[in-house]
């Protein structure tokens, strides 16, 4: 069996259940296995700010992948940053995505992250939804203006509108002007847009290499395209029940869905006082 010393986690799909809540047997597993000497780091597309509540309730103090690999940092309750590795969207390349989109799809929500910061254009029924699913409300502010500033890096671009006219914009995007963004979908209403290369599992081996750790000595659990990566650069990759068949097919193994006791019971298997 082999010795795992840090377990790397997306959070929706994943460590939460279908309602955006931690099991019991997730926090008794998770609790134990650092009990044991692991190290958790969460991985997600949220901020810092959008995953520290979850690390509160697991009770851990963890290493935050966030917006999906643009940003390494560790936080806490008065969003205090101690930033690690970050990769952010180029200034002028940001200006451009918020001009075009304000431009030709003006219902779109555009949603700027900096840091732990959230700025939106207003408050509307898209931001109100993003609002209640992470826990906390964001900064009303002119995009255009405060991107000509630019005062902190832009780790993350999402779009929410409807189905069709994210599959528009993302289309818009995929052309040579905007070759330095990636630009994928997170659901069929959310576009997500980083910088080119950024991706949890770039960001998990430079953490990696930063703790001295091999990949033979990590164990990955996730639920969806953007962690693929991520489960074939550890050691040992975990799907979810979940996940799509896809997605699967890359793991080392696949557990429940994310509304039974898999995460648990996954650990149980490397580390000997968990739970069953």
């Amino acid at each position: 069996m082999k010795t795992i010393k840090l377990i790397v986690s997306d959070i929706d799909g994943t460590l939460v259940d279908s309602h955006g809540q931690l099991l019991p047997a997730t926090i008794t597993g998770v609790q134990a296995a650092v009990a044991k000497g692991a190290k958790m780091v969460l991985a997600s597309a949220r901020s810092p700010k959008g995953m520290f509540g979850i690390a509160q309730q697991l009770g851990i103090n963890s290493t935050m992948i966030a917006y999906n690999g643009a940003l390494t940092a560790t936080t806490d309750a008065n969003d205090q940053l101690t930033v690690f590795e970050e990769r952010a969207v180029a200034p002028e390349l940001a200006r451009s995505v918020q001009a075009l989109i304000a431009r030709e799809w003006p219902t779109a929500s555009i949603n700027i992250y900096t840091n732990n910061d959230w700025l939106v254009a207003s408050m509307g029924q898209w931001e109100q939804q993003e609002a209640d699913g992470i826990g906390y409300q964001p900064h009303v502010a002119d995009l255009a203006d405060w991107l000509q500033v630019a005062p902190t890096p832009v780790h993350k671009i999402m779009i929410m509108a409807e189905a069709a006219v994210i599959q528009a914009i993302e289309q818009r995007l995929q052309t040579s002007e905007f070759e330095d963004l990636a630009v994928y979908r997170s659901k069929a209403t959310y576009l997500e847009i980083v910088a080119t290369g950024v991706t949890k599992a770039a960001a998990l081996k430079k953490l990696l290499a930063d703790e001295q750790l091999t990949t033979a000595e990590t164990l990955g659990f996730g639920d969806n395209f953007n962690d693929v990566a991520m489960l074939q650069e550890v050691g040992v990759g975990v799907a979810m029940g979940n996940a799509p068949q896809t997605v699967k097919d890359t793991a080392d193994m696949v557990t429940t869905d994310n509304d039974h006791n898999g995460i648990q019971l996954t650990l149980a298997r490397y580390f000997a006082d968990v739970t069953r």
